[in-house]
């Protein structure tokens, strides 16, 4: 994905960030499989990941996403974008524990009165966070991916997750598009109007984003409304049930499975 140089690159770079059907029709191993097998797999290697403390383990796990990713045909490219944000936020909000930690000296500093020492301990435990965040967030990125967001919910609703946290994941995954297009025609009836040969993403733009929300919140509001009127007018019924038909077992699912649990269950009890 490009660097926005400019709102409306930055909204198209959303937009497709977040769209993540065309990868689930590709022929690979994930997509391949049970999506029932994969839910129940990738729990096993989140719930497994929380029990390794090593950092060397938690870094040998993390090849899993990756090698699943490219047997896949899901670019390394997308893997990673989609997953940075969520570890690089936990990181950042996490840097006091590499003060706060008791242990060996790496480095220190003064600061009026105040003694910083950042200690190995410190450094290790955030690098063992920040790379389990990681892993679990890829992993999860890996099963929706693969099978789709549309057969993700309905995998939900054959598994009874409540119907209104279904619909809800629902309406607001759909919404978002909605809401990026609305951005966009304001972005072009403002370019419109005050034309300028080379649009940059610079200060004057971020500035121009409070005005653009705000006139973006109350269009989306009122045609919010509008459509769910028209869902209802049409029998939108939020209690109704679409549940997949889940494809039968094979081979393949089982021994994919097995391995991988045994696999992810021993690294936990190293």
């Amino acid at each position: 994905m490009r660097v926005p140089r400019s709102l409306r690159d930055f909204m198209q770079s959303a937009e497709t960030l977040v769209y993540i059907e065309d990868l689930s029709d590709k022929k690979g191993l994930m997509q391949a499989l049970n999506p029932l097998t994969k839910l129940v797999t990738i729990a096993v290697m989140i719930v497994s990941a929380l029990f390794i403390t090593e950092l060397s383990y938690l870094l040998a796990i993390c090849l899993f996403p990756i090698a699943f990713a490219v047997v896949s045909h899901i670019s390394l490219k997308q893997l990673f974008t989609r997953t940075a944000l969520v570890p690089l936020f936990m990181a950042l909000i996490s840097i006091p524990t590499l003060f706060l930690t008791d242990g060996n000296p790496l480095w220190t500093t003064n600061i009026g009165n105040i003694n910083l020492v950042l200690t190995v301990e410190g450094l290790t435990r955030l690098l063992v966070f920040t790379v389990r965040i990681w892993f679990c967030v890829a992993s999860l990125s890996l099963l929706v991916l693969s099978t789709g967001f549309d057969k993700t919910l309905k995998l939900l609703s054959t598994l009874r997750v409540p119907t209104l946290v279904i619909q809800l994941f629902s309406l607001t995954y759909r919404y978002f598009f909605v809401s990026i297009h609305e951005a966009q025609s304001i972005l072009i009836a403002k370019e419109a109007r005050t034309y300028i040969n080379r649009q940059i993403l610079n200060f004057q733009s971020l500035k121009d984003i409070g005005t653009m929300l705000s006139s973006l919140f109350i269009r989306t509001y009122e045609r919010s409304e509008r459509v769910y009127l028209a869902m209802k007018a049409r029998g939108f019924d939020i209690s109704k049930n679409n549940k997949l038909a889940i494809p039968a077992f094979h081979v393949k699912d089982a021994v994919f499975a097995t391995t991988i649990i045994v696999v992810f269950v021993y690294f936990a009890l190293l």
